[in-house]
């Protein structure tokens, strides 16, 4: 995977997903739609999951102590590109997920809803190819 740096245009919109777990709202109204781009962006679970933790965690995790009042709807793209590019920890190894008992609990949400639609997708492709075949 290359750097955040020099891959801005597609990991840009997979950060905007993944900041909602760390707004203060609730997840999982975005569960399924965070799923969803992160399986349908060119990146592999492996490197989903190093975006998570470690670019978009250290740039917005501040956000869950934030006060007086955390954010709840997103941060704007370009300042959170900024923020990311800033705080990235990139090619470094994963935190200790226990001791991020919160983002861990949701990657493990996430990874599985990721998994689940791209094998969705793998499934109703093999189907159209088989339709196609067939007639």
């Amino acid at each position: 995977m290359r750097p955040p740096h020099e891959d801005i245009q597609d990991r840009a919109p997979v950060w905007d997903h993944l900041q909602n777990f760390w707004m203060d709202t609730d997840p999982s109204i975005f569960l399924a739609d965070v799923a969803r781009a992160c399986a349908e962006s060119k990146y592999s679970l492996a490197e989903l999951e190093a975006i998570f933790w470690n670019e978009v965690r250290p740039a917005v995790s501040f956000n869950m102590g934030a006060i007086p009042v955390p954010e709840w709807a997103g941060f704007e793209i370009e300042w959170l590109k900024e923020r990311v590019l800033r705080k990235s920890r990139f090619g470094k190894p994963l935190p200790r997920k226990w001791l991020h008992p919160y983002p861990a609990s949701w990657w493990r949400k996430l990874s599985a809803g990721i998994v689940q639609h791209r094998n969705d997708a793998r499934a109703c492709r093999r189907g159209i190819q088989t339709n196609v075949a067939l007639q």
